[in-house]
């Protein structure tokens, strides 16, 4: 069996076309034209690409993964086995997926409409489905608007493995802040938009300065029950700093500084920084929606699926470590993040240790370098990174 990166090498190649055709003709159909969209590997697992298809004249989405499909499943979908240098490779049709049975249903809006109808939603309206996320067999995130007599407005579809779903329903009764969410079946969740704008938009581009107090951050996080301490635990980025620095230095990263920061992460975390407390796991400016005002709030949380126990030092460091990332997208749009920057850092340092806060954050700096869309962007990251790891004072 091939690697992932074998995989993932011989998906995107001009080689797929030939499977893609070979596939589709088991049921009399003829390649026109194919594009390659997306490659998905999972270490230690399948390795999926996805492809813009046309087929005797008809557009298509297929997958070809190399994952292990039992009978039933393969027929379910009626994906196709072809033998490779891969091994086993399987080809079906979007929005059919062998691991979540909701996705065909979230993906058509009439079916939807009648998921939504049976959680109590009322006769809906569906309009305007868009995917946001698909990942193969994993999970898919689409975008709705939709107008019942129940609800009206805009809604987030997260279909997911069956099992996974009642996590997801488990973690948003366990926030005070998290927006109403409906279990439509079979993997699907259906999530109210939270009230309020993302703290990202509240500061981008203000007219007038925009001044929030960092405390509505910390009792943002105190609305997380103790519920989520019966859920998994999510390993923090410090506490992954080896695989993120790899990744990191693969990407293109200067590697003796990246490797600066790996060795003052390891030496901070040595011990662990406080009790275990609920925590939501992926905090972020993104993830924080407000009531804009003379003194904003917060009105909601999302995506609440890394909700469970960790250490509050880690959710308040990656809050910071994503704030020090918006200016470098865009210095201008984002005037008032600086000086939030060291007001938050300020306050978080009353609740936990600041040499705790400023390391971690550059761990979650570390974990973004990988994904950074430039070398420019990567540069001012890792510089950010050492500069909080060493203490320098040039980086509050």
């Amino acid at each position: 069996m091939a690697t992932g990166e074998e995989a993932a090498a011989v998906l995107s190649s001009e080689d797929a076309g030939a499977m893609l055709a070979t596939a589709l003709a088991t049921s009399q159909q003829s390649l026109d034209s194919w594009r390659l969209d997306a490659v998905h590997a999972r270490p230690g697992a399948e390795t999926s690409a996805t492809y813009d298809v046309v087929a005797s004249g008809e557009r298509q989405y297929l997958i070809a993964s190399t994952i292990d499909l039992t009978d039933d499943e393969r027929a379910a979908v009626k994906a196709v086995r072809l033998e490779s240098e891969l091994g086993k490779v399987h080809v079906w049709r979007h929005p059919a997926d062998p691991r979540l049975p909701g996705l065909a249903d979230a993906c058509v809006p009439a079916a939807l409409a009648a998921r939504l109808a049976r959680v109590g939603i009322g006769d809906a309206a569906v309009e305007h489905l868009e995917m946001l996320v698909l990942r193969p067999m994993r999970r898919a995130v689409l975008r709705a608007n939709v107008s019942s007599h129940g609800l009206s407005g805009r809604i987030y579809v997260k279909v997911l493995r069956p099992d996974a779903a009642r996590r997801v329903l488990d973690r948003h009764g366990a926030c005070a802040l998290a927006p109403r969410a409906y279990d439509a079946g079979d993997g699907i969740v259906v999530i109210e938009g939270a009230a309020g704008l993302p703290l990202t938009e509240y500061f981008y581009r203000a007219d007038a300065p925009r001044h929030v107090d960092p405390r509505i951050l910390v009792d943002a996080l105190d609305s997380i029950g103790e519920a989520a301490m019966r859920m998994d635990r999510r390993r923090s980025a410090a506490e992954l700093i080896d695989t993120y620095a790899d990744a990191a230095i693969t990407q293109g990263a200067d590697a003796v500084r990246i490797d600066e920061v790996r060795r003052a992460v390891r030496t901070v975390t040595a011990e662990p920084p406080g009790p275990l407390v609920a925590t939501h796991g992926d905090f972020h400016a993104a993830n924080v929606f407000v009531e804009a005002g003379a003194s904003p709030t917060v009105a909601a949380l999302i995506d609440l699926d890394t909700l469970g126990p960790g250490y509050r030092v880690d959710d308040l460091a990656c809050m910071l470590a994503h704030l020090h990332t918006l200016p470098t997208f865009d210095a201008e749009g984002y005037p008032d993040v600086p000086q939030f920057i060291e007001d938050a850092t300020t306050t978080f340092a009353g609740d936990v240790s600041g040499t705790q806060l400023r390391v971690r954050a550059a761990a979650v700096l570390v974990s973004l370098i990988a994904g950074a869309s430039d070398d420019e962007r990567r540069e001012r990251w890792t510089e950010m990174a050492v500069r909080l790891a060493s203490h320098d004072p040039a980086v509050v």
